[in-house]
């Protein structure tokens, strides 16, 4: 995996992302010819998403806190892999339905579901056996395609987090990817 050149690392914040997710909160695309989403919370950038490699659908995703590679597998059911960087164990499988939503498992037991609501708006959104939603996205279109982030209070105590914020960004972009956006 190609590592960042100093100059184009962005500076991620330094608190974890739990104690970070509050006010208006946005992945967007920050420059044009560069594969990678930032989260923003105003002018701090709390988490990253970047593609390394071009033509590939391998990312990794890294907070203050955790770094993960998501790696699309495709297949006649899609599912994206979740591995520790380290080690390249998966720790995670999220398996898609036909209709964009899917089920994330990880290793652990921990079970999430990827939902989706509305038709002109669409609002995608991770949700769990206890709670209904736990992390909304929300597609906005403009010069710039951004991604608006609702985090509910139960989120903040689900362990896993790390991750569902920085997949979520990643199943959003691929799905734009996917649509022309």
């Amino acid at each position: 995996m190609a590592a960042l050149d100093a100059t184009d690392a962005v500076r991620l914040g330094t608190r974890p992302l739990r104690d970070s997710l509050y006010g208006d909160l946005v992945w967007s695309r920050p420059h044009l010819f560069r594969r990678e989403l930032l989260l923003e919370a105003g002018s701090e950038v709390l988490a990253a998403v970047r593609w390394e490699k071009v033509l590939s659908f391998e990312a990794v995703g890294e907070s203050a806190e955790s770094r993960w590679i998501f790696a699309r597998k495709g297949g006649l059911r899609e599912r994206v892999e979740v591995r520790n960087p380290v080690t390249r164990e998966v720790v995670a499988t999220f398996a898609a339905t036909w209709r964009g939503t899917g089920t994330l498992r990880f290793t652990s037991g921990a079970e999430f579901t990827w939902n989706r609501e509305g038709f002109w708006r669409t609002r995608r959104f991770w949700s769990s056996s206890q709670q209904e939603r736990l992390i909304v996205y929300a597609l906005r279109m403009g010069w710039r395609t951004r991604y608006e982030l609702e985090v509910g209070p139960g989120a903040l105590r689900v362990e896993e987090l790390p991750v569902l914020v920085l997949l979520g960004a990643y199943l959003m972009a691929m799905d734009s990817r996917k649509s022309g956006h």
